[in-house]
């Protein structure tokens, strides 16, 4: 199928942008991965498409203030390959690896996949587990909303129809963080059936912060706040981490994922979220160990 007749806007500034935005009945084309795809089946049929490519300065990787800072244009590809974000947010290049493919990595963005919030997809958990910040931008001006805000359903967002998301910002990870993404699929680059994101950062040998949320089980990611209780202030190890992905919760969404039954996800979820502690507490004490090595202490 074809899409159904729309009007075609490429603003050059935000502002621009908003205001083509304000006119009512109007989406944003950054990737159009998913956009695409739902205009050609008719899924969805807007009289304007805005495609912001062309807008100056939304294509930024940058560290402001403590944040790693993602514009609404930048690609899920630059944003893995960049140098600051696999140092800095860990946990975002950890979970980009494992969005799609390559082909979909180079034309995607990572606001685009957060605004268009599928249930089952990575990032959405990413975002809740970081605590990211939206900045919105209107006509009358721009606002903040936090992830834990942004997210209001299934494929819903907190972003009103005449709003531009133009960035996400991540907080930038303290010395000694290790980051982790695990998830289930029924074949290689399927889409989840269920995942878990996870980012441990160890101080002397104590697990000082543990962010941990999981996605496919309910109509937004589910932040688990029990398992990063039964992890902070406790001793580095893996059997502190095996023991906490016991507290693994969410009310599981029967409709969310039609690849699998709520049964399945609810007797997995301690599964995901241990392999993906596993993971990350391996990855924050690696830099320990490797100078334990160099010191010929181990």
């Amino acid at each position: 199928m074809k899409p159904s007749p729309f009007r075609y806007v490429r603003p050059s500034t935000v502002a621009e942008a908003v205001a083509a935005l304000a006119v009512g009945d109007a989406t944003v084309l950054a990737g159009g991965q998913s956009l695409v795809p739902l205009m050609s089946l008719r899924l969805t049929r807007p009289r304007t498409v805005v495609d912001i490519n062309r807008v100056a300065g939304l294509g930024l990787i940058t560290e402001r203030d403590g944040q790693v800072v993602v514009g609404a244009t930048a690609r899920q590809a630059d944003v893995l390959a960049s140098g600051l974000v696999r140092a800095k947010a860990p946990l975002v290049a950890a979970a980009l690896a494992h969005v799609a493919h390559v082909q979909v990595r180079t034309r995607g963005t990572v606001v685009g996949n957060l605004v268009h919030h599928d249930p089952a997809s990575e990032l959405p958990a990413v975002a809740l587990a970081l605590d990211a910040g939206f900045t919105l931008a209107a006509r009358h001006g721009q606002r903040r909303v936090s992830a834990a805000e942004f997210f209001v359903g299934e494929f819903a967002t907190a972003a009103a129809a005449e709003e531009l998301v133009t960035e996400v910002s991540f907080p930038a990870a303290p010395p000694g963080t290790g980051a982790a993404f695990h998830e289930i699929t029924r074949k290689a680059r399927d889409w989840p059936l269920l995942g878990a994101a996870a980012q441990l950062t160890v101080r002397d040998g104590e697990i000082v912060e543990a962010r941990v949320a999981v996605c496919g089980v309910a109509a937004t990611p589910v932040r688990q706040d029990r398992v990063e209780a039964e992890l902070v202030g406790r001793p580095a190890a893996r059997s502190v981490a095996l023991a906490a992905s016991a507290a693994a919760h969410a009310d599981i969404a029967a409709h969310i994922n039609a690849r699998s039954s709520a049964d399945y996800r609810r007797r997995v979820l301690p599964v995901v979220v241990r392999r993906a502690l596993l993971s990350a507490l391996e990855s924050a004490l690696e830099p320990a160990r490797a100078e334990r090595v160099r010191e010929g202490v181990g």
